[in-house]
């Protein structure tokens, strides 16, 4: 099991993403889905699938964008978590 974090693109429709957040908890292999906001962003806790990509495509159709993926020590990413 797995954590996606998905950077929600300003500006957002707010009832847009609760449509967007069902539509992901209905996917086979979602666990949980939680949205923070700082930043704007929904954590889903999924299996190993469905991928990234899908999550990004379902939340696409229910008019939600997503930032693109960062690596996580790019300037500015790091949560110091691993030391590094």
């Amino acid at each position: 099991m797995k954590i996606e974090i998905l950077n929600i693109a300003s500006p957002f429709n707010a009832e847009a993403l609760e449509q967007a957040s069902a539509s992901l908890k209905a996917m086979p292999g979602v666990h949980n889905v939680m949205l923070v906001d700082t930043p704007m962003s929904l954590h889903v806790r999924v299996d190993d699938a469905p991928t990234r990509a899908e999550l990004v495509a379902a939340l696409a159709k229910a008019g939600v964008t997503i930032e693109e993926a960062r690596h996580p020590h790019a300037p500015g990413n790091c949560c110091g978590g691993c030391g590094g």
